[in-house]
C-alpha cells in the first residue's frame, strides 16, 4: 500500500471516529451542515459515511426530527469485545503507564475505559486479573503537570485531526522570551519526560519541535494546511540522542570502566550503537548523534567511569565543565 493510501485511509478513520464523537451526546447537537463543514466533507461523504457507520459498523445514529440534528441512538451502548486474559492483561497493564500519573493527557479517559473493560468482563476472568495487574507495572513518568494543558492539548489534537493552523504564544527557554507564531501542527510526541508538539512554524519557515508546557496562550484559526505525504516523525529526529537535533550527524566514541562498563553493554541507547569489549573489564561504545548537548549531560553522570574519545570538541567542553565545577567544589 502507497503512503498516499495509508494517510487517506488514516484521514477517513480519524474523520469517521470524529463523526461517532459528535453524535454520542444526550441531545442532538449538530446538523448535517455543521457537521459536514466541522469534518470538512461534502454532502455525498456526509452521507456515504453514515451509511458506512450504520450498516457496516453498525453505529445506529439517526436524525432527530426534533432538534434538527444527527445522534447515536439513546440506547446504543457498544458491546464488550471478547478479549483473552492476556489480551485483557495487556490492555490493563499498559494503561497504568498512563494511570500511574494523573498528569498525562488521557488520564480520565483511560481510567473510564479500563474501568468499562473491566466490568464487563466475568467473574473468573476479574478474579485472575486482579491477581496480576499490580505486580506488572511500565511507567511513563511525566517531568512536568499536564493536567494544566488539557485545554491546549485537545485543541491541537483536534487541529491536528483536522489539518487547520494554530497561532500561538510560545516561551523560548534559551531566549528568554514569549514570541508570536503561527503553525501547523503534525504531531504530538511524548519523550523524555516532555510532551512536544512537532509542526511547520511559518515564522522560521521550518519544522520546528515546541515544548507543549511553554505554549502560553493557543487559538485555533480557521487556516488548513495539508499534512505532507513526505513527513516522517523518524527522519525528523534522525540520530538526534533523545530530541533536540543541534547540528551534523557526529560520530561519538566513549570508553566506559568499572560496574558502569557491564550495564553500558547490557543496554541500548541509540538505533546506531555500537559496543566492544576491552581490556581491563571496559568497553568502547560507539555511536552517530546530532545531539551532542544531549550526550554531554548524559555522559558527564557516569563520572570517571565514562571518558570520551571522540569528538575532541566534546571532549573539550567536558574537560571545560570539570575545571568550573573543581573551582566551585574547592572554594
Amino acid at each position: 500500500m502507497s503512503n498516499n493510501l495509508k494517510d487517506d485511509n488514516l484521514k477517513k478513520i480519524s474523520k469517521l471516529i470524529k463523526f461517532i464523537n459528535l453524535t454520542e451526546t444526550k441531545y442532538a447537537t449538530y446538523d448535517r451542515e455543521e457537521l459536514m463543514d466541522i469534518l470538512d466533507i461534502s454532502e455525498t461523504t456526509f452521507y456515504r459515511y453514515l451509511k458506512q457507520l450504520n450498516n457496516e459498523v453498525e453505529v445506529p445514529i439517526k436524525y432527530d426530527r426534533k432538534t434538527k440534528g444527527y445522534k447515536i441512538r439513546q440506547d446504543y451502548y457498544m458491546k464488550p469485545p471478547q478479549l483473552t486474559l492476556s489480551e485483557t492483561l495487556a490492555l490493563v497493564v499498559s494503561s497504568n503507564s498512563i494511570l500511574n500519573n494523573s498528569q498525562l493527557p488521557y488520564y480520565e479517559e483511560t481510567n473510564m475505559a479500563i474501568t468499562k473493560i473491566i466490568a464487563s468482563l466475568p467473574d473468573n476472568m476479574t478474579d485472575l486479573l486482579s491477581g496480576f495487574e499490580d505486580k506488572i507495572d511500565f511507567s511513563l513518568n511525566s517531568l512536568v503537570d499536564y493536567g494544566e494543558c488539557r485545554d491546549i492539548f485537545n485543541k491541537l489534537r483536534d487541529a491536528i485531526q483536522n489539518e487547520t493552523n494554530v497561532w500561538m504564544q510560545y516561551y523560548s527557554y534559551n531566549k528568554d522570551k514569549i514570541s508570536e507564531r503561527v503553525v501547523s501542527p503534525y504531531i504530538l510526541n511524548f519523550k523524555k519526560g516532555f510532551l512536544y508538539l512537532i509542526a511547520y512554524c511559518h515564522k522560521r519557515n521550518d519544522t520546528r519541535m515546541f515544548r507543549l508546557d511553554r505554549i502560553k496562550k493557543m487559538k485555533v484559526t480557521k487556516d488548513k494546511f495539508k499534512y505532507p505525504d513526505d513527513f516522517s516523525l523518524k527522519e525528523y529526529l534522525g540520530n538526534a540522542w533523545g530530541v533536540m537535533r543541534s547540528g551534523d550527524d557526529v560520530e561519538v566514541k566513549i570508553k566506559f570502566t568499572g560496574d558502569i562498563a557491564r550495564w553500558i553493554k547490557d543496554n541500548n541507547y541509540h538505533p546506531t550503537q555500537e559496543v566492544e569489549e576491552l581490556e581491563g573489564d571496559s568497553v568502547l561504545m560507539s555511536f552517530v548523534t546530532c545531539s551532542l548537548n544531549e550526550v554531554k549531560g548524559w555522559v558527564m553522570k557516569y563520572g570517571a567511569n565514562a571518558e570520551v574519545l571522540e569528538p575532541q570538541s566534546l571532549r573539550d567542553e567536558i574537560k571545560e565543565d570539570i575545571e568550573r565545577m573543581n573551582q566551585v567544589y574547592n572554594k
